[in-house]
């Protein structure tokens, strides 16, 4: 009989724990909870700048003396023209291979020139601005090109449009 007894589970002791293990596990996801919440909260802050406001950022983050800051300007004003350029470029070009698409038999010829001129205007935009880009790095030093490349890598990986594309949009 004294090996039943001792054989039997006491609930008294789990039962005793249980406020603990619970309070424990409140504050545990009420920590991350918060967390979370500030978070969002930076994100959204920075998600809603404008792009003069990130230009701003980057520049502070990056302590630009006056002739990096011409050149850093000069980068976007460069970056937001050879866009600029680019989308008017293309945009006739979609809307033509759309409307040939759109026919029950399209001419696969002109989709191939429509996708090569396209494709060749996205490669001089980005031969332009990679020399845009390069002019500006060679007015940092070491350390400020590091940041640079820093910041861009880690846009790069979050869920959003690319550093470069926030800048220039």
């Amino acid at each position: 009989m004294t090996e039943a007894i001792a054989a039997a589970p006491r609930p008294r002791r789990w039962r005793s724990r249980l406020p603990l293990i619970l309070l424990a596990l409140s504050l545990a996801l009420n920590f991350f909870f918060i967390g979370g919440a500030f978070w969002l909260k930076s994100q959204a802050l920075r998600a809603q700048m404008t792009p003069p406001e990130r230009a701003r950022l980057v520049a502070r983050q990056l302590s630009l003396d006056d002739n990096q800051r011409a050149a850093f300007d000069e980068f976007i004003k460069t970056a937001r023209q050879r866009t600029r350029e680019l989308r008017e470029a293309n945009k006739p070009l979609i809307e033509q291979a759309w409307g040939e698409l759109a026919k029950a038999n399209p001419d696969e010829a002109l989709l191939d020139r429509l996708a090569g001129a396209s494709a060749d205007n996205r490669r001089r935009y980005q031969v332009d601005l990679a020399h845009a880009l390069r002019g500006f790095l060679a007015t940092l030093s070491d350390e400020q090109r590091r940041t640079f490349v820093d910041l861009l890598r880690q846009r790069q990986n979050r869920n959003m449009p690319p550093f470069m594309r926030q800048l220039v949009e």
